[in-house]
């Protein structure tokens, strides 16, 4: 009899090891994920600003070449050299101010292309009113070959620029949404307590950690979470509790508005059932900036 106690003590006790050594396995590959993600987000926000100081760079060579084509245009007409000089150092205030910005954003590359873009149209312009004035010397009019050359050329690699600089704005974009992490969903009962009795629970219970992204817009939005049932429907309160993802109109369950400020913000969202929980697997998707952001799920019996 005592033999046959021991035993089942034993086999108990075996079944709680087995069980916790899965659990470990199991939250050994979640946190192994979860840093993965961060690592990767992390790296693709470094990348995005060596791309943004790539093409600063970029537009500060182009700007040496229009100090350099300003400097070989000359004219006898004092108007258009005080304009002369006026542009050039124009151009020369951009290149200095390129020079000492460290770190440039997105809107600044696309400032930087405008202005670029202005002083080139401005010496066109310019080289076309010259000549018509037939003031210069055989000296100039070579060079002012060599500079309708040398434009070809540069609105060329404006082109690429702007093509290049479309591009970025791609993954800016892509770089800029703000990841869920940590995601828990649990229903509990009206004391509070986590259980999983479809008919005793009170709320449904997401809570998760918005990631720090440097690069994210910062201030107040709201976060979404859409509940998918089991049956297929999503559980809402209202059909006019809607948000706009991907250029439509869909329902969300609950909201919260959240104020970020690119650090790491921890936060719950709730749904109050009205009854209409039932027995299975259900799933949560969080939503913000139109933006899907992560996913958790839970099961009901």
């Amino acid at each position: 009899m005592e033999t046959s106690v021991n035993s089942t003590s034993s086999n108990a006790k075996g079944k709680a090891v087995m069980l916790l050594t899965a659990l470990i396995v199991v939250l050994t590959i979640v946190l192994a994920v979860v840093g993965y993600m961060f690592y990767a987000q992390h790296q693709e926000s470094v990348e995005i600003q060596q791309q943004l100081n790539a093409e600063k760079d970029s537009i500060a060579q182009n700007l040496q070449e229009i100090m350099y084509e300003y400097d070989v245009l000359e004219t006898d007409n004092e108007a258009l050299q005080a304009k002369l000089e006026e542009e050039q150092e124009r151009a020369t205030k951009l290149y200095d101010e390129l020079k000492q910005v460290r770190q440039v954003s997105y809107a600044k590359i696309k400032e930087y292309q405008r202005e670029l873009g202005t002083l080139r149209s401005i010496m066109r312009d310019m080289v076309k009113e010259i000549d018509s004035l037939n003031t210069l010397n055989q000296q100039l009019i070579a060079e002012n070959i060599k500079v309708r050359q040398e434009y070809t050329i540069s609105q060329k690699t404006v082109e690429s620029l702007e093509q290049r600089t479309e591009e970025l704005s791609s993954a800016v974009e892509r770089g800029s949404v703000v990841r869920a992490r940590n995601i828990n969903v649990v229903t509990i009962n009206q004391r509070g307590r986590e259980i999983t009795r479809a008919r005793n629970v009170d709320k449904i219970q997401t809570c998760f950690t918005l990631s720090e992204n440097s690069i994210a817009k910062a201030g107040s939005r709201y976060v979404h979470i859409r509940i998918l049932g089991p049956d297929g429907f999503i559980l809402a309160k209202s059909n006019t509790d809607l948000f706009d993802f991907e250029g439509e109109k869909i329902v969300f369950s609950a909201r919260r508005e959240v104020d970020y400020q690119n650090k790491d913000v921890e936060m719950c969202i709730y749904y109050d059932n009205n009854g209409e929980l039932i027995a299975g697997r259900y799933e949560v998707f969080l939503f913000m900036d139109g933006h899907a952001i992560g996913q958790g799920e839970f099961l009901l019996r």
